[in-house]
């Protein structure tokens, strides 16, 4: 972890368009996007739970094939619920003073990283905005943390490892996770 003052980073913008001068709070009570993904998605397709979904597969093959894509998102959703729900348990058990995943501001070091992600992203993003920083921030490297469909153990393991990277540098940065207060300063691009 790193504290900083009025550090100038990079966010790609999903939830709702900023203005210059907006300013943010991230902290244990903030809801972001990533919370949303693992708290509140539901696991359902026509208010049936996955499960039964498939047990209704065995007897009529044609709901697979309506519902794939759903099917889909639901199985990559809940492999992300299992890892982010992994990575958090080791936070606040062991490394409580570093930035919660599922409370921050993800954000780039370099402005064409973030304007280059936000170009092939098949997401419809909003904007590119650059952020004046002001809290900790806690950089994560070339660490591959991925999406596995590993056990609850697997990801816990892959949390420690996580957490605990020591030889990130600016050259290997993956993503910046931050907590404190952001300023908008600059609008880079937008849809």
């Amino acid at each position: 972890m790193e504290k900083v003052k009025d550090l100038i980073l990079y966010q790609i913008v999903k939830s709702r368009k900023f203005s210059i001068g907006d300013k943010i709070i991230f902290d244990k009570n903030t809801i972001t996007g990533q919370y949303k993904k693992v708290f509140q998605t539901k696991y359902q397709i026509d208010n049936l739970r996955l499960a039964d979904i498939f047990y209704y597969f065995k007897k009529n093959r044609g709901i697979i094939k309506n519902h794939a894509e759903s099917l889909a998102y639901i199985c990559d959703n809940y492999d992300l619920l299992v890892r982010e729900l992994a990575l958090e348990n080791v936070r606040k058990n062991f490394y409580p003073d570093l930035p919660s995943r599922l409370h921050c501001m993800y954000l780039s070091l370099y402005k064409q990283t973030a304007v280059d992600n936000y170009e092939k992203s098949r997401e419809n993003h909003l904007q590119v905005i650059a952020v004046k920083l002001n809290g900790k921030i806690f950089k994560s490297g070339d660490f591959v943390l991925g999406r596995d469909g590993g056990s609850f153990e697997d990801y816990i393991a892959k949390a420690h490892n996580y957490w605990t990277q020591t030889d990130v540098t600016d050259e290997n940065v993956t993503e910046i996770l931050f907590e404190g207060e952001a300023e908008v300063v600059e609008i880079i691009k937008e849809r």
